[in-house]
């Protein structure tokens, strides 16, 4: 049994529909990515998966049980945590306070973990989240996530605003967090990156999925090379 199903899903925002019929999976401690334009749908099905928007039609289960039409902390509870796009730290609070927030639900709240996968955070405790720089509140907003110790972690453009060199280092992590135990599914524009580190991957174009596969083998597709990548095919 797969830990995340989504199948022939449909949803979007009142009159506007954005996905269309559709379906990925991910196996537990498994990265997947998620990749394709802006405007795409890649934001929309993570809110869909996530309970901040309603399923229009289709399925989403982790577990193999039902989870469209749940409550957000419900399924929170259930074991995803969702990191949005642009972090969405509480500027105001502490990385610490920042932190804790992210595992409220749980009665044991231990930083030990986030802190070994991202020790800078550690000499940051008490430092208010919106003096950080990018790079450090994409490791503070991933950091809040895994507080809650989640089964599924989505993290929504991890690369937005971030210099190279960061992505390169953050996106090192997530193997760390996969092999702990917690599946990531991965929204990303730098393709390169997401397909590098992930083991599955699904094309999204226009709100429905156009390719899939192993990472490997659509990093090596000529025509993704060329859509995404400018690599002009010879």
């Amino acid at each position: 049994m797969s830990l995340l199903e989504v199948g022939n899903l449909a949803a979007g925002y009142g009159r506007l529909q954005v996905l269309w019929n559709v379906s990925l999976t991910v196996e537990p401690k498994q990265i997947v990515a998620l990749v394709g334009a802006n405007g795409a749908g890649k934001t929309t099905l993570l809110r869909a998966i996530s309970g901040m928007i309603p399923a229009r039609s289709g399925s989403i289960s982790l577990g193999g049980r039902e989870i469209a039409g749940a409550s957000i902390e419900a399924i929170v509870d259930l074991g995803i945590a969702h990191v949005p796009e642009g972090r969405r730290l509480f500027s105001g609070l502490t990385v610490r306070e920042n932190l804790l927030l992210g595992g409220w639900r749980r009665r044991n709240r231990d930083l030990a973990q986030v802190l070994e996968l991202f020790p800078v955070l550690g000499d940051r405790l008490g430092q208010v989240a919106s003096t950080l720089s990018g790079g450090e509140q994409q490791m503070c907003a991933i950091g809040r996530g895994l507080m809650s110790k989640p089964e599924l972690l989505m993290i929504d453009e991890l690369s937005l605003g971030l210099a190279p060199k960061l992505v390169d280092e953050i996106v090192a992590r997530l193997p760390d967090i996969a092999r702990s135990g917690t599946a990531v599914l991965l929204v990303e524009q730098d393709i390169d990156a997401a397909l590098s580190v992930s083991e599955q991957a699904y094309v999204l174009e226009t709100g429905r999925i156009s390719k899939s596969g192993r990472s490997s083998a659509l990093l090596a597709d000529p025509t993704i090379q060329e859509s995404y990548l400018g690599v002009k095919a010879t």
